[in-house]
């Protein structure tokens, strides 16, 4: 850590520490997160702030050693908006004793440590060097490379755009960020597929891996183009496991993201308020505030959707969706969530008809089709059939 860094963690420190039980509003500029719980929550959020600020710093940094890369256009309202962070912070590494942390900064670097501290496998000696992290077997050749592996544990990232405050776990992350903010004539690498372009590429390749699925559910028909998507997939429509509960109510859920949405009705206060002037906007979701800035402050209400059949306009997926269900009758297909939308030369937003299936992954479902059936009734696109075709 720099010593400009420090010197940062410091001050933060120290006007932590004169808050009161009685100030649970967050004055770090361009914030408006307004505490609901005690000051122990207020905590975290501040010296969430100071941890959010030296990652900025550092991006600040990167940009300025590579001119050519561009800037970020986004925009500089949500540059100091952070996320909800609900409780403190646990190492759970194998017999550690360190009690739970309220500053990010303190517990990545106590994980860090663990990295250290582990004997590095020698030319005479090929033992790999073990994750202690709780329920994982990851092994690695040395250090670095378990260091690196712990960020996906704690959720760490090492660098933050200075302009929209986007929070990255690698410096590649990172530059993608901005490449993709090219202007249309920079971007000289287009998808075949959607017809979205993009600066470089790479970042093509990386994107079309997704039109692809590879990977089929073993419990219904739902395809996917990763097995993080396949277990996401399983984890959310064929398991009845909810490990995260709520403590002031029998409430228990999938996901983090769904306990936080929950947590915000048991509270009447706002958690956030717009700082514009003019604007007395509130709400107790990040979500909300981010989406406020983007529609009311930055102009995006522009209708983007279309409905392939009447040409209908829509400013929201969702609205098209109920739309093509509702009026044209539409069904998700077996297994699948959800309709996708594919972006057109014209700009709009269609519905996606076709779904690209890897050749091995077609030979496997020609395999399990039962004998006798025609691939053609299945591929075709009327209103109201479950169709393969359709894209989730």
């Amino acid at each position: 850590m720099s010593l400009v860094c420090f010197s940062l963690v410091l001050f933060v420190c120290f006007h932590v520490s004169c808050l009161s039980l009685e100030e649970h509003s967050c004055i770090w500029k361009d914030c408006g997160f307004c505490s609901v719980e005690s000051v122990e929550e207020l905590k975290r959020h501040v010296y969430f702030h100071c941890y959010h600020t030296k990652l900025k710093q550092w991006g600040r940094g990167v940009l300025k050693a590579r001119p050519s890369l561009g800037t970020c256009t986004i925009g500089l309202h949500n540059r100091n908006i952070v996320p909800d962070i609900t409780d403190n912070f646990i190492c759970q590494w194998d017999q550690c004793e360190q009690p739970s942390l309220v500053n990010p900064e303190w517990f990545y670097r106590h994980v860090e440590m663990h990295s250290m501290c582990m004997d590095v496998p020698s030319a005479e000696n090929e033992t790999l060097v073990c994750c202690g992290w709780k329920d994982c077997e990851a092994r690695f050749k040395g250090r670095f490379k378990l260091r690196e592996h712990l960020r996906s544990h704690t959720g760490e990232k090492v660098v933050a755009c200075p302009i929209c405050g986007g929070m990255f776990a690698n410096n590649t992350k990172f530059f993608d960020h901005i490449r993709r903010q090219t202007t249309i004539e920079g971007q000289r690498f287009q998808c075949s597929h959607c017809s979205k372009r993009f600066a470089t590429e790479r970042l093509l390749r990386d994107h079309m891996r997704n039109h692809v699925n590879h990977y089929k559910c073993p419990l219904c028909d739902m395809t996917c183009p990763s097995p993080s998507s396949l277990r996401n997939h399983v984890k959310f429509r064929h398991s009845n496991e909810k490990p995260y509960s709520c403590e002031y109510c029998e409430y228990s859920c999938k996901n983090l993201i769904d306990l936080r949405k929950h947590l915000d009705t048991h509270s009447t206060e706002p958690a956030y308020r717009c700082d514009l002037t003019n604007c007395d906007y509130t709400t107790r979701s990040l979500h909300s505030i981010k989406n406020h800035y983007k529609k009311v402050h930055e102009g995006d209400f522009v209708a983007r959707y279309k409905c392939h059949v009447c040409e209908q306009c829509f400013t929201r997926g969702n609205n098209l969706t109920a739309h093509l269900r509702k009026k044209h009758q539409f069904k998700w297909p077996s297994g699948h969530p959800r309709f996708r939308y594919k972006k057109h030369e014209d700009g709009f937003m269609r519905l996606q008809l076709i779904r690209y299936e890897s050749m091995e992954l077609t030979e496997q479902l020609m395999r399990e089709r039962p004998e006798g059936e025609d691939a053609s009734q299945t591929d075709s696109l009327g209103p109201g059939e479950d169709e393969e075709d359709y894209d989730s």
